[in-house]
Formats: C-alpha cells, structure tokens, sequence
C-alpha cells in the first residue's frame, strides 16, 4: 500500500512538472494559439462545406479555408494596423515639433480655457501636456504591436499554419479533449458548444460591431474634414465597447470643435452621420449579429477586454472574454449539479 502510494505520488509530481515545463514552452506562442484557435471556430462551418465539395480531402479544404481567412482577414486587419500606428506616429510627431501651436487639439483646448476662465479663473486645462501625454501612451502602446516587423511576420506565418492544423484535425482534436477530460461527455460537449458559441458572440458580434463603428467614424471625420480619421476611428472601435457611451465620447468633441471652428454645415453633418451611420449599427446591426450567441452583458465585456488586455498584452481582448464566458459555463455546471432547487 505505501509503496503504490510512493508510485502515485512520484507519478502526480511527475506530471506537473512536466505539464509546468509545457506550459513554459508554449507561454511565447499563447497569442498565436488564441488567435488561430478563434479563427479555426470563425471558419470551421466554411470548413465543413469546403470539406464536402472536395471530396472529403481534409488537407485541400483547409488549405482553401486557409486562403479565404488570408484574403478576407489577416491581410485586412495587418494593413489597418500599420496604417494606424503611421497615423499615431504623425499624430505625436505635430505635438514634438513647433510645441504643435497650430494643432487642432490645442485651439480646441484654448477654446475649453476661455470658457472656463469665465466660470472661474481659477480653472484651466494644461492641454499641451495633457495631448503630449495622450499622444505618447497611444504611440507607445500601438507601436508595441508593430514594433519588430519580424517578429509579426514570423508570428503570422505560425498562426495560418496552426490554423491549418486545427482545421484539418479539428474532429480529432475534440474527441481526444472529451476522452482525456474527467468530465462526463455531457460535460464535455456543453463546455465546448459554449466556448464555440462565445467565440461567435464576442468576436462575430460585440467585437465585429465596435469595428465597423470605428470604421464609419474614420469615414465620417474623412468626410466632414477631422484630421487624423483613421487614428480616431481606432479609438472609436475601443470606445464602441463601452456601454451608453460608446462611439459618442469620440463623435461629440468632433462635432463640438467643427461648430467652434465655424465649419457649422460640416459639424450639422458630422452629427447626422454620427446618430444614424454610427448609432444605427446598435440597433440594427448588433442584434443580428449576437441574436445567436450567448448574452454577456456589455459591462462584463468591457471589464474582459480591459483586463484581459492588461494581463494578457493585445491578445486580450479576445482571451478575455473567452475565459469570461468559461467561467460563467463552469459556474452554470456547478449549479445545475449541486445547486438543485
């Protein structure tokens, strides 16, 4: 007896440590793992009706897959991604120049200067240092991304073939996750429906949304003559997560400056643009996009997509809620089972 307990004991430490060592050597790699497992469940319905045209050829459907993800993705997203950063590059680069005197921030701020002084002398803004700060922590934090242009493409080259790979053996993935859990199959079966069914509700949905608000506030400012369209666009997209605020904390001030700088038909227009080109989206657009998925509400989603971004770096605000929406599948398993009404 004790010496099967010596053999168990030695077996248990055995395996965590070298689970430990594992997960130590897949640790550099989580972002691709995360973002090619995201695409795998995105296009794995493409999958399956590539995989029936091709007769059943795993390799040639993922390999097809591979390429519309390619196209219609990875390309799309990497180019806007560059763009940004030049934009936040050129945005900083007006304020280290010149102390930026003819920047429209600074007459915007000198304008929020003169109404408060009227109020009480006593208030004022520093909004040379306030947009020194602002521009900083925004190129700082983008240009992490694109840092090393290397590493990007290295990292890219490693997601599509993992990508590959998931597809193309997703059947046998599954069965051999539901053979090796100690869940019940049950278990099993609803733990992966739920995190398949997050993965189209946050990224297809919430996440989706918040872009395309982004977008039509890059086209938008482009429009009606905001400079800088793109890199406010992006914040957009960040700001569109937040409940009953969302695209307006970034619409509102444009709108504001357009009136003060006298450009009132671009401001009229700017502020139509944005109560229906932009607001619309919630309420149309969202619902169909979400109506199938698992209803997190949007305060939760906020709350994992900045702390998933704080803990996780980038790759957050998809691991966020992922773990999220896992948590709340455990949390109803739990319930269902020992909390019995």
């Amino acid at each position: 007896m004790t010496r099967e307990k010596l053999q168990m004991s030695f077996f248990i430490g055995l395996l965590l440590a070298t689970a430990t060592i594992a997960f130590l050597i897949f640790l550099p790699y989580f972002d691709v793992l995360v973002v090619a497992a995201v695409l795998a469940i995105i296009f794995d319905p493409l999958y399956i009706k590539i995989l029936t045209l091709s007769r059943k050829k795993e390799w040639l459907a993922s390999l097809f897959t591979i390429f519309i993800i390619v196209l219609i993705v990875l390309i799309p997203l990497s180019l806007l991604g560059v763009l940004v950063w030049q934009e936040a590059a050129q945005f900083y680069g007006e304020f280290t120049q010149n102390n930026g005197q003819d920047g429209i921030l600074i007459q915007f701020g000198e304008y929020l200067n003169a109404k408060l002084a009227m109020i009480s002398p006593a208030l004022s803004l520093n909004t040379e240092q306030i947009i020194r700060q602002t521009a900083s922590w925004i190129l700082e934090n983008t240009g992490a991304i694109f840092s090393s242009v290397a590493q990007f493409v290295f990292g890219l080259f490693l997601t599509i073939i993992t990508v590959f790979y998931l597809l193309k053996d997703s059947s046998r993935i599954s069965h051999a996750v539901t053979r090796l859990s100690p869940l019940s199959d049950e278990h099993d079966a609803v733990l992966i429906k739920r995190f398949t069914t997050t993965v189209h509700s946050v990224v297809v949905g919430t996440l989706t949304v918040a872009l395309i608000q982004g977008l039509l506030v890059a086209i938008g400012f482009s429009i009606f003559g905001v400079p800088r369209g793109l890199l406010w666009g992006a914040v957009a997209a960040i700001a569109a997560l937040v409940p009953f605020i969302g695209t307006t904390i970034v619409v509102a001030p444009a709108v504001a400056y357009l009136f003060i700088t006298g450009n009132i038909p671009a401001g009229i227009g700017l502020l139509i643009w944005g109560a229906t080109a932009v607001g619309m989206i919630d309420n149309f657009l969202a619902p169909k996009l979400i109506e199938r998925g698992i209803k997190i509400h949007p305060l939760l989603i906020l709350f994992s997509v900045l702390g998933g971004l704080a803990f996780f770096g980038p790759i957050g605000f998809l691991a966020g809620p992922l773990i999220l929406s896992l948590l709340f599948a455990l949390l109803e398993m739990y319930q269902a089972k020992f909390v019995e009404v």
